[in-house]
């Protein structure tokens, strides 16, 4: 009885073993630091071989990127790029020509936008269009946002990502602009007057609609309910510095509530339904605010968007006050991670380690 008895403590003790060498597999692991991508240009606009308002700002976008080993020329003649009067920044560089392009004139833009890091000289020609004088259409009745009070991210410090509460998604409409021409959204809300809560971000909108993550920490918000007392202010420009009327979205349509670890600052948008409706929104059903369900959305980071372009894509946001964008929060980092919730296994593993552990100690 006694070797029975020690055959089976031997056995669970090895069921224990294995168990606890699984889970050290399958837990978390800090998450690797953030790499320092390749310097150099990763897009502009205009484009090579464009046609474009000789007005615009020229926007470029990239990694390490100065217009010292920059040159450009307007029909062959000397000219000058200069800072963009824009409130935001909305590009790595936002600048315009001077003299300014009339319709017609070849634009050159040559040369090496990192020269001191070997960046190869690229050659950017395109012919100036009419001047831009309309501002953006935007559709106010289209446009709305939703909530997503998910679980608080906590960033590692070497993630190239930041501490998350919540993600406000911004739906903008507007009626579709000139190829080439993208529209630039303002979305702010400034809560005290003073800019030490709230937000402010800008995003490029090149097509009729766009989705933007606003990824939030709670103390950004002061105390207020961002479903009901969260009011955005959303302008809409041009890179010619044409603005539509300054618009109002209040309250949120869509909210919701749930606790699901997330393994990044902003989480795919959840799939809406009437469920979901704040009380008092045209999104608004008969049935209260869910929680706990787990969002089955699609990627918000492309023209759906949302304004994660921290990835880059042909979307630049800027952020003051802390919010954060998806995709691409911060420009040009190539992030990962590992580990995250055992899941089935090793929560099965966990009960035999612990039934093992309980009759080790009683049989002994």
């Amino acid at each position: 009885m006694l070797e029975r008895g020690s055959r089976i403590r031997r056995l669970v003790e090895g069921t224990a073993l294995v168990g606890a060498c699984a889970l050290s597999v399958l837990v978390a692991r800090p998450a690797e630091a953030c790499g320092v991508p390749e310097s150099g240009l990763t897009s502009s606009v205009p484009e090579d071989g464009a046609i474009y308002p000789g007005n615009a700002a020229l926007l470029f976008d990239g990694w390490g990127i100065g217009l010292d080993g920059i040159t450009v020329t307007v029909d062959g003649e000397p000219a000058e790029l200069l800072p963009a009067a824009f409130d935001d920044f909305v590009a790595d560089l936002a600048v315009v020509v001077e003299p300014t392009p009339m319709a017609g004139q070849t634009v050159v833009v040559s040369g090496s936008f990192c020269p001191d890091e070997g960046c190869e000289p690229v050659t950017i020609t395109y012919t100036a269009g009419p001047e831009d004088v309309e501002a953006p259409q935007p559709l106010v009745e289209e446009s709305f946002f939703a909530v997503y009070d998910h679980a608080d991210f906590m960033s590692s410090g070497g993630d190239c990502m930041s501490d998350s509460d919540l993600t406000l998604y911004v739906h903008l409409s507007q009626a579709i602009p000139a190829p080439g021409e993208p529209s630039l959204f303002t979305i702010a809300w400034d809560p005290d007057g003073e800019g030490d809560l709230g937000f402010r971000r800008t995003v490029r909108v090149p097509t009729g609609a766009k989705v933007a993550p606003l990824s939030l920490v709670t103390e950004q918000l002061g105390g207020k309910d961002p479903r009901t007392e969260v009011c955005l202010e959303v302008t809409a420009f041009d890179a010619a510095g044409n603005a539509a009327n300054t618009f109002e979205l209040c309250p949120a349509c869509f909210a919701r509530e749930d606790a699901l670890p997330r393994e990044t600052e902003t989480p795919p948008e959840p799939d809406w339904t009437e469920a979901d409706g704040v009380p008092g929104s045209p999104c608004a059903g008969e049935q209260p605010l869910t929680t706990g369900e787990e969002p089955t959305g699609t990627d918000t980071s492309s023209g759906g968007d949302s304004l994660s372009e921290s990835s880059s894509d042909s979307v630049s946001d800027t952020d003051s006050g802390g919010a954060t964008g998806g995709e691409d929060g911060d420009k040009g980092c190539a992030c990962s991670t590992h580990g995250g919730d055992p899941g089935d296994v090793g929560r099965f593993l966990l009960f035999v380690l612990g039934l093992g552990l309980a009759l080790v100690k009683r049989r002994s």
